[in-house]
């Protein structure tokens, strides 16, 4: 599903990334842990194909990133922090029918099947109650929910997380992660977890491989 093979990265002459090499097979979850200035969000850019490393080859599904013109079957959840800065007013179901744009046009109104396909992701994360409150009235860990079903309705097979459980209460963070582990049983989704949390990970969550980024460098924790 992912493969990297020696990967650098560098801002300018400082090393971010020393030489990375990284397997996540499919139908797996995997963690990646390290302090703040490791390299994690930039190695999550890399392999989204935000940024190109200067040397080595970054895959994904077999293609590699640099060749790829359609993302359509990775989605990825940014941190609740960055959830919180939605400015408009805008349903859960209206933010989920948005990831659908490839359905119904890009800064078009989504259909009504849209909907009625947005309306199913969120009845199966049991946010039916939530389908027409405002998205930013929501709590931290409802939001985190909605941004799951937001995206999954494009049906991918590779998830990527970053800071799921930051900001979001124990209960709903206990209650996301069996979510995630029912993902991985049911659908075989790949999940890519970025997280400093890892006591919460560690007791609720079907971890396959932990790795940990230290000074650029990526070893099995």
């Amino acid at each position: 599903m992912i493969q990297l093979r020696d990967v650098y990265y560098a801002y300018l002459t400082e090393p971010v990334l020393k030489g990375i090499n990284l397997d996540i097979p499919q139908g797996t979850i995997t963690v990646l842990s390290g302090e703040n200035g490791s390299g994690k969000s930039t190695l999550l850019k890399v392999i989204l194909g935000e940024l190109i490393p200067q040397q080595g080859e970054v895959r994904l599904m077999d293609t590699p990133v640099a060749e790829m013109t359609d993302f359509s079957a990775v989605s990825y959840v940014p941190q609740v922090q960055v959830m919180n800065q939605v400015a408009f007013k805008i349903t859960c179901l209206e933010l989920v029918s948005l990831n659908l744009y490839r359905e119904f046009g890009f800064w078009k109104i989504p259909t009504q099947a849209a909907k009625a396909k947005a309306r199913k992701q969120m009845e199966a994360l049991s946010l039916s109650e939530y389908i027409d409150t405002p998205f930013n009235e929501l709590s931290g860990g409802l939001k985190q929910r909605t941004m799951i079903a937001r995206a999954l309705v494009n049906e991918p097979k590779l998830l990527i997380l970053d800071e799921p459980t930051a900001n979001v209460d124990a209960e709903s963070t206990k209650a996301f992660l069996a979510q995630l582990n029912q993902l991985k049983a049911e659908e075989h989704l790949t999940i890519v977890i970025v997280s400093h949390d890892l006591q919460a990970l560690q007791e609720n969550l079907a971890i396959d491989t932990h790795y940990r980024l230290r000074l650029g460098e990526l070893s099995h924790a």
